[in-house]
């Protein structure tokens, strides 16, 4: 229940807004992405902060759920894919006029920004405010998939306890 409205929480923030907490856990993994993608040439060490942000968490709901079978771990896990999804989309939205600060100092404005440089590298930074939207969108609908598929598991996992609490009952 914490996790959905947390969620919804940073679903609600203004576009304009670092959903802060989480924002916090993702550094490591964005800043190791540009690092992991170096060798892949400029514009793919650039993508490669918001792909490893990405990345980990798609690498851990796999693992939980193959490896593991831990189909509620994975389903935290994809919703903190959404998370991640949603707090690239407020650089992405950002890129055209950078106001919000990034790890090095600065803004986009006066230092370097990821996604300036992607958007112009492909000619898309006028349309960074759609980009970014785009992007809130599909964190929205991925958290919302995986709240749905959390809560499906833990329905069924109350109706077998119920159920076999009832079974117990009647001998």
């Amino acid at each position: 229940m914490l996790v959905a409205l947390w969620g919804c929480r940073i679903w609600a923030t203004d576009i304009t807004e670092i959903p802060a907490f989480v924002h916090l856990t993702l550094i490591p993994f964005h800043e190791a992405g540009h690092v992991v993608f170096w060798s892949f040439g400029e514009f793919m060490r650039v993508a490669g902060g918001t792909l490893g942000q990405w990345i980990i968490p798609i690498v851990c709901a796999v693992a939980l759920h193959r490896q593991t079978g831990d189909n509620f771990g994975a389903a935290l896990a994809t919703w903190w894919l959404a998370m991640s999804i949603m707090d690239a989309s407020v650089y992405a939205y950002d890129a055209l006029d950078p106001v919000l600060p990034l790890i090095g100092g600065g803004t986009g404005a006066d230092s370097f920004h990821d996604f300036v440089y992607l958007f112009s590298a492909t000619g898309q930074l006028q349309r960074a405010h759609a980009w970014g939207h785009v992007m809130h969108f599909f964190g929205t609908l991925m958290m919302l998939i995986s709240l749905a598929w959390a809560a499906t598991i833990l329905i069924r996992q109350r109706r077998n306890i119920d159920d076999s609490g009832s079974d117990q009952s009647e001998s």
